[in-house]
């Protein structure tokens, strides 16, 4: 048997790197879908019910969340992980329709601050009560409240683990209608 050469530098060393095996690349390919079908459903009732797409919805709700200290643009675009030019294209349509105002302040034209109108929470509470029982359907009738504590620690970790948890943006301190 023939004596393997020495690397000349670490940076010859050949490391393997790992790689995702069946079963993560299964669960990732499920949990992807099963986001995109649920997703789907609650959009198309959204859609039917109050005629908000669900990034018009979100912008909405995490509006309402923070009704104490209006939002600025830029708040909204990091949480909802979108570019500033499509949050300005959703916030245009809801201001169209009177569900939001946007203000400048004169200390600081730099920043547009965003609020609910009195429509917009009228319009947000229909659509709250279409998505939290289109999401019981979807959702919370095929899993145990356990399986669903477990599920949302397993995705924290993720996003954790990732850089890539946000506590407004992925804890945004939704009141449910009982605790409202």
């Amino acid at each position: 048997m023939r004596p393997q050469p020495i690397p000349d530098s670490v940076s010859d060393v050949k490391v393997k790197v790992r790689a995702a095996n069946r079963d993560q690349v299964t669960t990732w390919i499920n949990l992807h879908q099963t986001a995109r079908v649920i997703q789907a459903k609650i959009e198309e009732r959204l859609r039917a019910t109050t005629d908000l797409s669900w990034p018009e919805f979100e912008l909405l709700m995490r509006l309402q969340v923070r009704s104490a200290h209006p939002l600025q643009m830029s708040e909204i675009a990091a949480q909802l992980v979108g570019s500033p030019s499509g949050t300005t294209r959703i916030a245009d349509r809801l201001e169209k329709d009177g569900l939001i105002v946007r203000e400048t302040p004169r200390e600081n034209r730099r920043i547009v601050r965003v609020q609910l109108t009195d429509r917009g929470r009228a319009v947000l509470a229909e659509a709250d009560e279409t998505f939290r029982v289109i999401l019981q359907e979807t959702f919370g009738d095929h899993l145990a409240e356990s399986e669903v504590s477990e599920l949302r620690h397993s995705l924290r970790k993720l996003l954790e683990s990732n850089g890539a948890w946000q506590e407004a943006r992925c804890d945004p301190g939704l009141a449910t209608p009982e605790a409202s």
